[in-house]
């Protein structure tokens, strides 16, 4: 089952760090793409951005 939700954790140097699937390898496997900030939110921002633009990119490429 995939796993739901944010993938917002803080890290041993006491930034925060989100990650994303930024796209599919050849295989199918995950490529991953990481933001970080000093706060959680700063952190949840900048990931809420990033999600938003890879919804809105499929969205535009599924209906042309």
């Amino acid at each position: 089952m995939p796993r739901r939700g944010e993938n917002i954790y803080k890290r041993k140097d006491g930034r925060w760090e989100g990650r994303y699937i930024a796209d599919r390898k050849p295989d199918g496997g995950a490529l991953y793409r990481s933001v970080y900030g000093t706060t959680y939110a700063d952190v949840r921002q900048k990931y809420g951005l990033i999600s938003f633009n890879l919804w809105l990119i499929s969205f535009m490429v599924s209906i042309s």
